[in-house]
């Protein structure tokens, strides 16, 4: 008796989901009709693939083996289907998006996000606030954004880096005036320090950090309010204020680049609609750069 490859499909589900109940979720399917699917894929291989508990499922030697062999293969088949109905398509559907939250406060990713919607209005748009990897392939995410700091839980994702970019100290005239003179690292310590997670890890222990928050509109905010010195990405700064507003502490510093990647699951797979959020964000960049 051969194997049916939905059944393999499903299999695949029920260990990347955890357990059966949840497959069936997954998929709206109801929980009996995969445990029969299961055991009918059971009978065909001729051996026993998981261990049923009342709480969990655990993989047996067998299924192991076979979960190595077919995951990554129904993996780029589901990918394969899903392009060719997308290339259908058109641009309609979902895009989702794993962005961090210092990223969606930028003016470069609220252009994107403006420019897309506008020429793509069938598509629908969602953002997901994610600061570390996420499994893109099992919650269903086109790609995601992170600094290049971050680790990836998945060597497959293609990643490239988009962006190399600095941070500077900045403040008013008016809270340098009424605080301590700031000549050196050191004097860090004596002031108010706003910073988010990635930039903080610049500055030396010894320095408190009096706010860290990924909200950059908060942190920017807080500056222009006479209430710290805000240590900030150059990205940001470059469309989000007026120069004249701040003023740049501690110039002759110069802190480590960081650089934003953009990962997605596969090329093979890439949709059009992903492709070409890709290349606007792409654009945008340029023309920040360009204007800075």
């Amino acid at each position: 008796m051969k194997a049916n490859f939905d059944d393999i499909r499903l299999f695949s589900q029920i260990v990347l989901h955890g357990g059966i109940s949840a497959a069936a979720k997954a998929n709206d399917m109801q929980r009996s009709k995969v445990s029969r699917r299961l055991k009918a894929l059971e009978f065909s291989l001729g051996s026993e693939l998981l261990i049923r508990t009342t709480r969990n499922i655990e993989l047996t030697e067998s299924g192991r083996h076979f979960y190595e062999l077919v995951a990554k293969q129904v993996y780029h088949i589901e990918q394969g289907v899903e392009a060719l109905q997308e290339s259908q398509r058109d641009f309609n559907g979902i895009l989702r998006l794993a962005i961090p939250s210092a990223l969606m406060s930028s003016s470069i990713f609220n252009s994107t996000i403006d420019d897309y919607s506008a020429q793509f209005p069938n598509v629908q748009i969602e953002i997901e606030n994610h600061q570390d990897s996420v499994d893109l392939k099992r919650y269903g995410f086109d790609l995601q954004i992170l600094p290049n700091v971050v680790e990836v839980i998945d060597d497959s994702y293609i990643q490239f880096n988009l962006l190399q970019y600095g941070s500077r100290l900045v403040a008013t005239k008016q809270y340098l005036e009424s605080h301590p003179f700031c000549d050196t690292l050191n004097d860090l310590k004596l002031h108010r320090i706003l910073s988010n997670r990635y930039s903080a890890d610049f500055l030396d222990k010894s320095i408190k950090i009096h706010l860290k928050s990924d909200d950059l509109n908060l942190l920017l905010k807080l500056a222009l309010q006479h209430r710290g010195i805000a240590f900030l990405p150059d990205i940001y700064l470059t469309r989000s204020v007026d120069d004249s507003s701040l003023v740049h502490v501690l110039p002759d510093v110069v802190f480590p680049k960081l650089s934003l990647t953009m990962l997605y699951p596969s090329a093979n797979s890439l949709s059009k609609k992903t492709r070409s959020f890709i290349d606007l964000f792409k654009l945008n960049l340029e023309q920040s750069i360009s204007i800075g």
